[in-house]
């Protein structure tokens, strides 16, 4: 009667299966509504190289057919694909260069920006969140800890940012040039962009806390006479630890479409900024590969949090 792990094993096998197609479906999707709504809604790009006189029409034929515009859509999307697997997307229609090459090189400014929020918001969710849980602290720190997440999730990036390069502003000139210099050039962004995924960070630790607090194992590790607080806030913060995992995936995949504001706010190169020029210049190409690149990070970041979840909380892997 006794095949019983194998048969957890199996199952686990299976939700893992599911989430990795899930993922993979996701991508998909993602990539090919990108693809349909940017020959829709873009218009025709080649025309606009004509009306800008930015190429001949002999060269706007030849441009043409180098990208397969002449070619049904359907054929486009089959050639788009076939590259998009080779790691071939295609050159930019105003400078000619590899989207695949441009990316790489923007790459590092953004990465550098999102992993630097990412640690941010992690440390100060957690902080704020144990703080505005009021966990023997005065009520005053308390209420300006849970005032301060609110703010963080309520704010949107582009007001934070222009908000911290005013006040750096008012700090005076020499302060206002030192966002072109590091570590400011990163911290400065960093900050802003952390603020609301700190927040979100910070509710969820605090609803964890206090409902672990209340319950019977607390209660009995207090009767049992176990009184230092580090202690005691393991026991509690633990059970909490599951979905702030599981959400921290998921907004490291949400500071990308983040990095966007931020790096115009700042003025700052990377994949976020541009983004926003191709899509201002009608350069479908580099706006295709780089949507195409936020939903594979969106997919791998949704899937990384579906499988801590499932590895932490044991009830994920009971079959229904």
């Amino acid at each position: 009667m006794v095949p019983l792990p194998h048969r957890r094993e199996s199952g686990l096998a299976s939700l893992v299966a599911q989430r990795v197609l899930e993922a993979i479906t996701t991508a998909w999707a993602a990539v090919t509504l990108t693809f349909i709504a940017l020959r829709i809604a873009g218009g025709d790009p080649i025309s606009s190289l004509l009306s800008q006189g930015l190429a001949s029409p002999d060269q706007a034929a030849a441009i043409r057919q180098k990208l397969g515009l002449d070619l049904p859509l359907f054929m486009q999307y089959l050639r788009y694909l076939r590259g998009f697997f080779n790691a071939d997307l295609g050159y930019s229609l105003f400078t000619g260069r590899p989207v695949a090459r441009t990316i790489a090189e923007q790459m590092p400014s953004t990465v550098a920006l999102a992993l630097t929020a990412f640690l941010l918001a992690v440390a100060a969710g957690l902080a704020l969140g144990i703080l505005s849980a009021r966990w023997r602290i005065p009520p005053g720190l308390a209420q300006a800890s849970e005032a301060a997440a609110g703010l963080g999730t309520a704010l949107p990036v582009s007001f934070t940012g222009i908000l911290a390069i005013l006040l750096l502003g008012l700090a005076g000139p020499v302060a206002a040039s030192s966002l072109r210099h590091a570590p400011l050039d990163v911290l400065v962004p960093a900050l802003v962009l952390c603020a609301s995924p700190a927040g979100a960070i910070a509710r969820l630790v605090q609803a964890g806390i206090m409902e672990s607090s209340r319950a019977p194992y607390i209660l009995a590790a207090r009767a049992r006479g176990i009184r230092p607080l580090r202690r005691l806030l393991w026991h509690a913060l633990r059970p909490a630890l599951a979905p702030v995992i599981s959400l921290a995936a998921l907004e490291a995949a949400f500071l990308f479409s983040g990095t966007v504001v931020t790096e115009t706010v700042f003025s700052r190169p990377g994949l976020g900024r541009l983004l926003v020029q191709s899509i201002l210049q009608g350069d479908f190409p580099v706006a295709q590969g780089l949507v195409a690149l936020a939903a594979i990070l969106y997919s791998l970041s949704h899937l990384a949090a579906e499988l801590i979840a499932l590895a932490l909380d044991p009830r994920l892997r009971k079959r229904e």
